[in-house]
């Protein structure tokens, strides 16, 4: 038997090392009864089947005791019994044993253990070949959930609220930590948008004019466009990444790398890279989207089954479920290092270009960018994301940290946003001046209070001033 985390396999075997003997019997309305008569001479008979007379002093006057055996001796039988045993069924010999037990670290010694042995005892083999022990969702306070404290959390409430997908997709990030978790509902909220981001995703690929590629969009390694490569690349590491972490059951590597890939790569980054192509109906960015949104909702099903499955019915092609589609197939033939390090390139200029133009409170469209020594689809790439035009020479404009270039962008394109930053916050500044000058204020507010709208309203001055001289 294979332990998950592996650490308690050590809390499995010391138990075993230690065993002692504890009580059989409760005294419960429903369970296996104990083996045990008493006669009426006050003899006691142990016997699995009910004897005719008590064997010492032949008396026939026999009754069985009233206890039922622990809990547990009936549980450790579910792996079996639940499948027709003792008869010889078609179901216990087509699914025992089974492959994985999922369950709690609390129970390993009172039900995972003795599953074990009677698997052994009475089957001859071990009842499942891997043990996965998940953690303890608690409470946001980090309580034990109690449903009497009112702690706990309804499932169906966050269901109704978010959806049966984002609670599903939170409990497969968390369920293998290697500590307790708080439960934390703005997170079952992030995956919600999740899923909205997927569908949006969704649209905008099927919005694309044109022919839909085939199931098979044949052969894609042969790519031109840097940007294609490089997700063809990244599709192959996530699908690597999310395959070893449900193979290693680290099911929480699993759903991040899908959602990295999902968001962080084909949606902000890939998706914007070819929108103008797509609006084109240029078949060989339909390809590789289709490719793409394909493999991903493959990826994703096992932890979002409901959304996958009805974005999966609108792909183009004859397509039965996605339950019963293929997992994605090996995609290390688009492994693409010199792409990848191309396309990181792009994005930290264009990361930078977007800092740059933050900072100078300038439009989101408009500007001039020059790189030295950079070129290509590297250069073209970078300016067309960053929406700045690419040119030969600059003179003056901010330097770049991240690769030798400049950046520009028109004289005062910021001076209108800059001042309705300032009117407003000259506007907040004039609420907490009266305030704070306010005697009342000073005198019954506690003293932590006026201070931080002290540090709030110098802070808001040296914002002001900043606006003012253009720092």
């Amino acid at each position: 038997v294979r332990w998950h985390p592996e650490r308690y396999e050590r809390t499995y075997l010391d138990w075993l090392r230690g065993l002692r003997d504890w009580n059989i019997g409760r005294q419960l309305w429903l369970g296996h009864r104990v083996p045990v008569y008493h006669c009426d001479n006050g003899h006691v008979v142990v016997s699995v089947d009910p004897p005719g007379e008590c064997p010492e002093c032949g008396s026939k006057n026999l009754t069985q005791d009233p206890d039922v055996l622990d809990t547990w001796f009936s549980s450790a039988l579910w792996p079996f019994a639940t499948l027709g045993w003792p008869d010889e069924t078609e179901d216990l010999e087509a699914f025992y044993p089974t492959d994985v037990n999922c369950t709690a670290r609390e129970i390993i010694n009172l039900w995972v253990s003795r599953m074990i042995m009677t698997g052994l005892e009475f089957m001859g083999e071990v009842p499942f070949a891997d043990v996965v022990i998940h953690c303890q969702v608690q409470a946001a306070d980090g309580s034990r959930m109690s449903k009497s404290l009112g702690t706990g959390v309804d499932p169906r409430d966050l269901i109704t609220k978010y959806g049966t997908d984002a609670l599903r997709a939170w409990a497969a990030s968390v369920a293998m930590s290697s500590q307790d978790v708080r439960f934390d509902e703005t997170r079952v909220e992030g995956y919600r948008r999740f899923c909205n981001k997927l569908w949006n995703a969704t649209r905008l690929v099927l919005s694309s004019p044109g022919t839909p590629p085939a199931e098979s969009p044949g052969t894609l390694e042969a790519r031109e466009h840097l940007e294609d490569r490089w997700i063809l690349s990244r599709l192959s590491v996530a699908r690597r990444d999310v395959t070893a972490g449900i193979e290693g059951f680290t099911f929480q590597d699993s759903i991040n790398a899908a959602y990295g890939f999902a968001w962080n790569e084909f949606c902000d980054w890939y998706l914007e890279s070819i929108k103008e192509r797509l609006r084109a109906g240029d078949a060989a960015a339909q390809d590789v989207a289709y490719f793409c949104l394909d493999n991903l909702l493959r990826l994703l099903h096992p932890f979002m089954p409901f959304v996958t499955e009805e974005l999966w019915s609108r792909l183009p092609g004859d397509r039965d479920y996605v339950m019963r589609a293929d997992w994605p197939e090996l995609l290390d033939r688009f492994v693409d290092p010199g792409a990848e390090e191309q396309f990181q390139q792009v994005m930290a200029i264009v990361e930078e270009v977007r800092g740059h133009r933050q900072a100078a409170g300038a439009p989101p469209r408009g500007g001039h960018l020059h790189l030295e020594g950079i070129s290509g689809p590297v250069a073209g790439l970078a300016a067309r994301l960053g929406q700045v035009e690419l040119v030969q020479e600059m003179e003056g404009g901010v330097p770049l940290a991240i690769a030798p270039g400049r950046v520009s962008f028109p004289a005062g394109s910021g001076d209108a946003r800059r001042q309705k930053e300032r009117q407003r916050l000259e506007e907040d500044l004039a609420k907490m001046e009266a305030k704070l000058a306010n005697p009342d204020f000073q005198a019954k507010a506690p003293p932590e209070v006026v201070a931080n709208l002290n540090e709030r309203a110098d802070a808001t001055r040296e914002a002001v001033r900043r606006l003012t001289t253009g720092e």
